[in-house]
């Protein structure tokens, strides 16, 4: 039994935000049904496709079943009804109005099942004079503050390598779904409520000291490489074999056990790096020794040195990940089995739960795979089903998993 056995979700998500916020709910053991359109989630058609088929919708669509439905369609209509009617919990990322537009604003969706958390995704949230404007990713991460701070100062903002806003945002509206649970059910109000959440939110809310700082300082802050403000040393650095190695030191104490272990007790004498304050008024001296030790040693003789004292790691390709026996040991890339390719390795679960780890049994299904199964589950008889299917509304696929 997963933590979330027995919790109903309904995702009427597309490409990632929405997506991978189900996916999260469905490895602990929510019952995730995700509607699709006629012509199915974009996700489909991104990414790297193998077999016909997206591994990037596979990945952040898997536990889930999914029906494929006209919602322009009044018996489309119908059937989003009756799913929302038996729904814990409602997730969308459609442009705000475009819910309304299909006739389920809040006050219909309510009226239909008044305990339901309807959750919304997008990229400026519902209120706003942006609501209206479209946000992908990039433009999450832009207007965020977080690309204006990554790369090199003489150089252009950089975008990080993934879709760092959709998958935050994922994050963070499971984090409300549980606290909307957790006051419906637990607390025992029985109520329902709404979840808005816009792309650049959450990449605003990682923003450390940025904020308060501009605020009571009026410092804009710059983009600084690869190194940061709060850390000496700190940096990328290739060691003799060219690997690349990360490493930063925020406290005295790690700074003194470094100029121990690199052969510089010198420095632990003089004035200018006595605090951790003036190391980073100081700090060039540092980064470039520390820079020049790790380029004369192997990364084995770096970790072997530093390893368990240092706050240091690889900087990996993902084939070096699926080599690192840390990974293995934590579990951190698992087999999921799939009727075509049989057992195959992708991202594992994250939180880790002691009692109620959580699973992931198939990765996302073709379009229209459990559309009968769903209808079926609906009260739906064969002679609706087979019209349903005749005229249209829904997309069935042949063969069931």
């Amino acid at each position: 039994m997963g933590a979330l056995s027995g919790v109903k979700i309904l995702e009427l998500g597309q490409v990632v935000a929405a997506p991978f916020c189900g996916a999260l709910l469905g490895d602990f053991g929510a019952e995730v049904t995700k509607v699709e359109s006629i012509t199915g989630d974009g996700l489909r058609n991104m990414g790297p496709q193998y077999d016909g088929r997206s591994l990037w919708f596979n990945v952040e669509n898997r536990n889930k079943k999914v029906i494929s439905v006209n919602l322009k369609d009044d018996e489309g209509k119908a059937i989003l009804k009756k799913m929302i009617a038996e729904a814990d919990v409602m997730i969308e990322n459609f442009r705000p109005g475009i819910l309304e537009k299909l006739g389920f604003d809040i006050e219909t969706i309510r009226s239909i099942n008044p305990s339901i958390i309807v959750t919304r995704l997008s990229g400026y949230g519902q209120t706003g004079p942006y609501r209206k404007r479209a946000g992908y990713d990039r433009v999450g991460v832009g207007m965020g503050g977080l690309t204006y701070i990554t790369g090199f100062q003489d150089r252009p903002p950089l975008k990080p390598g993934v879709s760092v806003a959709d998958y935050l945002v994922g994050f963070s509206a499971a984090y409300g779904i549980m606290l909307a649970l957790y006051e419906r059910d637990i607390k025992g109000s029985g109520k329902g409520q709404e979840i808005d959440i816009a792309l650049f939110e959450p990449i605003f809310r990682i923003l450390e000291f940025t904020a308060l700082n501009y605020h009571l300082t009026g410092t804009v802050r710059e983009r600084t490489g690869n190194t940061f403000v709060a850390t000496v040393p700190s940096g990328h650095f290739q060691s003799k074999d060219g690997k690349w190695i990360s490493i930063a030191l925020a406290n005295d104490k790690l700074f003194t056990k470094l100029a121990q272990l690199i052969g510089r007790e010198d420095w632990l004498e003089r004035e200018e790096f006595k605090t951790q304050v003036q190391r980073q008024e100081n700090r060039t001296e540092i980064d470039q020794y520390t820079e020049q030790w790790i380029n004369e040693h192997s990364a084995k003789e770096c970790f072997d040195i530093l390893g368990d004292f240092i706050p240091m790691g690889p900087i990996y390709d993902i084939a070096s990940i699926f080599e690192d026996p840390h990974y293995k040991a934590r579990g951190d890339i698992i087999e999921v089995p799939d009727e075509r390719w049989g057992k195959v390795k992708m991202q594992g679960i994250v939180p880790k739960l002691s009692r109620t780890p959580g699973s992931v049994n198939w990765l996302g299904p073709d379009l229209g795979e459990n559309s009968l199964e769903i209808l079926q589950e609906l009260g739906y008889k064969a002679m609706e089903i087979e019209r349903l299917k005749q005229s249209g509304v829904v997309k069935f696929k042949e063969s069931k998993r």
